[in-house]
C-alpha cells in the first residue's frame, strides 16, 4: 500500500481518488477547503492551497507520501513537480518544465522559439504605453485557471480599465494580450512514454459564444467535426512535446483553428477537466488514469490502445440564477447512454450569474453508437435533468454542438 497525495479534492478529482483507493493505495487530498467533497472520500486531509509549494510540502512531510500528483488542474501541475523534487519522488515533468507549462509568458515564447504557430500576443505590465496590434484583444492572466480573469475587448481604453481585475487572478505582475482570432477549439489529449506521443482523442472544445464569457467550456464533442486537420494536429503536438522536452505522462492541448489556420492555444501536462479519465477509455481502450496514478509510483505499463467507433458529448451544463429548492437526477442515472452524471450545487445554494467556469452547474458524459442515437440522447437527458427553484427549471439546456 502506498500513500498517494492528491493536489485538489473537488468535483474533478472525485474519479482520480476512488481510483486511487480501488487500487489499494491511501489517499491525502489537499486543498485550501475544509468542505472539499474529495476529502471525505480520502483518508487523509490536508488544509493547503494547491498554488503553494510550502504549504503543500508541509503536508506532504506530514503524512510522508509516496507520490503526488493532480487531475483536471493546471496550476498544481507546477506545486507537484516541486514537492516531488524536494521529497525525490518520481514525477513526469521537472519543475522548470512544469513551469513552462503552467506559466503563458514562458509557454508563449518557447512557441515562438520552436516556430509553434499562435496568436499575435504581447505581455503588459499596469503601466504599459501601447499595443503593437489592433484590437479586437484577448486579456489573460499568466499564471490562473478556469477561465479566470480573461476578457474579450475592444480598445485599448478597456484593457486599462479591465487590467487590475485580470491581474488580481495572477501572482505575476503582467498579463498576456492576445489578437482576438476568430476560431473554433479543439482539445487533444494524450499519453507520451519515452518520448513517444500517443494522440488519444481529437475533441470539439465548444465554449460559449457571448463575449462576456469567452473561453468558458459548453461542452466536448467526440469526434472533432475538424476531421481534415487531423494529422496536422497530431504533427503540430509531437512538435510541441519535442519543444516543451516532454518525455513521459499526460498531455492536455489546446489548439484554435480559423481562416489562418491551427494556431496552438495553451497546454498543459495533466488529464483533462471535461472527464477524460472516462472519455478516453471508452473510445480508445486506453486508461489514462491507471496508467497516471502507476506512473507516479514508479510502476510502467506497455501503451495499448485499441480505437472503437463509439461517439461521445461531455455535457458541461450551467443554470440561469436562482435558489435552488429541488436536485432531480436520479431517472439520469439509470439511463445506459448516461457514463456518468454529477452536480456541482445542493438544495439551498444560490446560483449567481455565470462569470467564468467555476460557476458551472454540473456534468453529463452521453454517449451513443453513432451520431442520430447521440443526438437523440442529449435531448433525453435535459428532458430528465432538473434543478428547480420555486418556479422554474434552471439548467441552460445544451445539445450536440457543431452538427
Amino acid at each position: 500500500m502506498k500513500r498517494i497525495m492528491m493536489l485538489g479534492a473537488g468535483s474533478l478529482q472525485l474519479n482520480a481518488i476512488r481510483r486511487i483507493k480501488e487500487m489499494g493505495h491511501q489517499v491525502v487530498a489537499s486543498d485550501y477547503l475544509e468542505s472539499s467533497p474529495g476529502k471525505k472520500l480520502s483518508d487523509y486531509a490536508v488544509m493547503a492551497d494547491t498554488f503553494s509549494y510550502e504549504e503543500t510540502l508541509e503536508g506532504a512531510k506530514k503524512y510522508d507520501i509516496d507520490a503526488i500528483m493532480t487531475t483536471g488542474t493546471d496550476q498544481p501541475v507546477l506545486t507537484a513537480a516541486l514537492v516531488s523534487e524536494a521529497l525525490g519522488l518520481k514525477s513526469s515533468l521537472s519543475s522548470e518544465q512544469a513551469l513552462w507549462v503552467t506559466n503563458k509568458k514562458l509557454m508563449k515564447e518557447i512557441f515562438i522559439k520552436h516556430d509553434i504557430p499562435t496568436v499575435e500576443q504581447v505581455f503588459l505590465k499596469k503601466d504599459f504605453i501601447d499595443i503593437p496590434f489592433d484590437p479586437p484583444y484577448v486579456m489573460k492572466p499568466l499564471d490562473s485557471q478556469g477561465q479566470r480573469g480573461i476578457y474579450k475587448v475592444r480598445s485599448k481604453k478597456e484593457v486599462r480599465d479591465l487590467i487590475g481585475q485580470t491581474l488580481s487572478y495572477s501572482r505575476q505582475d503582467e498579463i498576456l494580450l492576445e489578437k482576438f482570432y476568430e476560431n473554433q477549439e479543439v482539445t487533444v489529449s494524450g499519453w507520451v512514454r519515452d518520448g513517444m506521443v500517443y494522440v488519444l482523442t481529437i475533441t470539439d472544445r465548444v465554449t460559449f459564444s457571448s463575449d462576456e464569457h469567452i473561453g468558458v467550456c459548453l461542452s466536448h464533442e467526440y469526434p472533432t467535426i475538424h476531421q481534415a486537420y487531423l494529422d496536422d494536429l497530431e504533427s503540430l503536438t509531437r512538435k510541441i512535446c519535442k519543444a516543451f522536452e516532454i518525455e513521459n505522462g499526460p498531455i492536455y492541448f489546446q489548439f484554435l483553428i480559423g481562416q489562418e489556420g491551427i494556431m496552438a492555444n495553451e497546454i498543459a501536462c495533466r488529464i483533462g477537466g471535461a472527464y477524460e479519465d472516462m472519455t478516453i477509455p471508452f473510445v480508445t481502450g486506453f486508461d489514462i488514469l491507471k496508467h497516471q496514478i502507476d506512473q507516479v509510483l514508479g510502476i510502467r505499463h506497455p501503451v495499448k490502445v485499441e480505437r472503437n467507433n463509439q461517439v461521445f458529448s461531455t455535457q458541461l451544463f450551467f443554470c440561469k440564477p436562482g435558489k435552488i429548492s429541488d436536485i432531480k437526477i436520479d431517472a439520469l442515472k439509470q439511463e445506459d447512454y448516461i457514463m456518468d452524471i454529477g452536480v456541482n450545487y445542493k438544495i439551498g445554494d444560490v446560483i449567481s450569474t455565470t462569470q467564468n467556469a467555476s460557476q458551472r452547474a454540473g456534468y453529463m458524459v452521453i454517449t451513443g453508437p453513432d451520431e442520430e442515437r447521440l443526438t437523440e440522447n442529449i435531448s433525453k437527458a435535459y428532458d430528465l435533468l432538473e434543478i428547480l427553484d420555486e418556479e422554474r427549471n434552471l439548467v441552460i439546456r445544451g445539445k450536440r454542438f457543431y452538427r
